[in-house]
């Protein structure tokens, strides 16, 4: 397999497929959603498993190479990854995660509008989906906004853990 995005259709920068990528971006939604119900070392371990499977995800799809100016579209989230998974649901979210990550690969973001729209408003981005350039544009939106609430998230556990 090859290495570089574009050579083989369909794999990402670690020879993941789209289908793959999408796999991964539910199974960190779900890992989420659990975490999110739980307390004490049981949250941050799950959190951090997502996190793992997250950042395996944005490597293969490619973000660092789509994600430079996109925090000017959506800014820092308003909310955490757990209360996005909780408020959305963990497989809308995963839906909207892997249909990023697969259009970072491929060019085409397949995602139901009125869902980005939510994920969007739920994280209080700047920019409206509908006004940013295109589907890249979009897709590394969501992976960028979705990093940014994952790491608050990671952050709150580690503040709770500290009062321990």
């Amino acid at each position: 397999m090859s290495a570089e995005v574009g050579t083989e259709p369909g794999l990402g920068l670690r020879g993941i497929s789209a289908e793959g990528l999408q796999e991964m971006a539910k199974e960190v939604t779900r890992l989420i959603f659990i975490a999110g119900s739980q307390r004490g070392s049981v949250a941050v371990q799950l959190s951090l498993l997502a996190s793992i499977i997250y950042d395996e995800l944005i490597s293969a799809a490619g973000l660092r190479e789509h994600a430079e100016g996109v925090a000017l579209y959506t800014g820092y989230p308003m909310t955490d990854a757990a209360d996005l998974v909780d408020c959305l649901g963990d497989e809308r979210v995963g839906r909207l995660l892997g249909a990023a990550a697969k259009a970072l690969v491929t060019g085409n973001f397949e995602a139901d509008r009125g869902d980005l729209n939510l994920f969007a408003d739920c994280l209080g981005w700047l920019v409206s989906p509908d006004k940013m350039l295109d589907d890249t544009a979009r897709a590394a939106a969501v992976l960028v906004s979705f990093t940014g609430a994952l790491n608050r998230w990671l952050e709150s556990l580690a503040g709770s853990q500290e009062a321990f």
